[in-house]
């Protein structure tokens, strides 16, 4: 770390950065808040898919008991095609949204087909977009909580570091610069007095 100069540029430089240090404060605070909003939002967001997801397990399970007794090969009935996700920005994090599902639906011969099938294929299909939301929001949770981790390093870095150091700079430097003030007022006074002995002394 650079040596401290004790002087009146120096002092002015340190009110300067405390003042800059200060200033960016709250800035990082009112960040700090809005990630740990997005925290929350996301994780409620995350339990509101599961919920329903337990949900419609318990509605093929309850609507469809054969599908527990039979030896039924759902293999193959509903295949995930292809999804897309939107990229947003929440609160300076690049977070993704599920934004389209493509599903493919085995064709299945009519008169070969149970009457159910149709409503368990649209019902894998909301299991399986649910599945994929549930990993989106999993995976922006981890990217919320990094950047969360950071501005609170941050934070502290500001708050509990460098704000004190530079109040402490500026003490340092001000009782240095008081005590050379009033060595010079001394030295005045006695260099006043000196001249005064010799001009009587004449």
């Amino acid at each position: 770390m650079a040596r401290l100069l004790l002087s009146k540029s120096s002092l002015l430089q340190q009110r300067q950065q405390l003042a800059t240090y200060q200033r960016f404060l709250p800035s990082l605070e009112l960040k700090r808040q809005q990630l740990m909003q997005s925290v929350k939002e996301t994780e409620q967001a995350q339990a509101e898919c599961l919920q329903r997801l337990t949900m419609l397990e318990n509605r093929v399970a309850e609507q469809l008991p054969m599908l527990a007794i039979q030896e039924i090969d759902l293999q193959g009935l509903v295949s995930l095609k292809s999804f897309e996700r939107l990229r947003r920005n929440l609160a300076g994090v690049w977070v993704e949204e599920l934004e389209t599902v493509r599903f493919e639906r085995a064709a299945i011969p009519l008169l070969a087909r149970p009457h159910w099938v149709p409503v368990l294929q649209q019902w894998l299909e909301e299991a399986i977009r649910m599945q994929l939301q549930v990993e989106i929001l999993a995976s922006n949770l981890l990217l919320i909580h990094e950047a969360l981790r950071k501005v609170t390093q941050r934070m502290n870095l500001f708050d509990k570091v460098l704000i004190p150091q530079t109040r402490e700079h500026i003490r340092t430097i001000r009782i240095y610069l008081d005590d050379k003030a009033r060595e010079a007022v001394v030295t005045s006074k006695i260099a006043k007095a000196r001249q005064r002995e010799q001009e009587s002394g004449l």
